[in-house]
């Protein structure tokens, strides 16, 4: 049971991270002022309409770093007695299940939104951040 009291920590954290993402993607696009879905060579026509990415963005990347949190949050939860019983020397052997799970994290919701190239991007994106987010927690110990 105990494992299943961190699902919802996780995936906000994830959600926390991925958004804040979006937050500094949208303000390097507007400050760069590069739209996205506009059309080659087009020009924002002011600030305040292309400012409406920064917020967008971040909701958007909150949303699927929920959603994907949520997933590795219950892959890690699920996974948890491999894990422990898991032992392997370094740093590359600890962090190896928490990335496995990442990945598999976003290859589900990247099926889902995009075939196949969606679902290797989003598993890209879900075992660095798996990565990301558990480096400092692994490293310490």
């Amino acid at each position: 049971m105990e494992p299943l009291r961190q699902v919802i920590p996780v995936a906000i954290h994830w959600a926390l991270a991925w958004g804040t993402t979006g937050l500094v993607v949208g303000a390097l696009l507007v400050l760069r002022k590069m739209l996205p879905f506009a059309g080659l060579g087009a020009q924002p026509a002011d600030v305040l309409g292309s400012a409406f990415w920064i917020p967008a963005l971040g909701a958007g990347a909150a949303a699927a770093g929920l959603g994907i949190g949520l997933v590795y949050a219950c892959l890690m939860a699920w996974t948890a007695d491999w894990r422990e019983s898991y032992e392997a020397p370094g740093i590359v052997g600890t962090l190896t299940p928490y990335v496995l799970c990442g990945a598999a994290a976003g290859l589900v919701p990247g099926l889902l939104v995009g075939g196949f190239t969606g679902a290797l991007f989003f598993a890209v994106l879900g075992a660095g951040s798996a990565t990301a987010l558990n480096w400092q927690a692994i490293r310490t110990t």
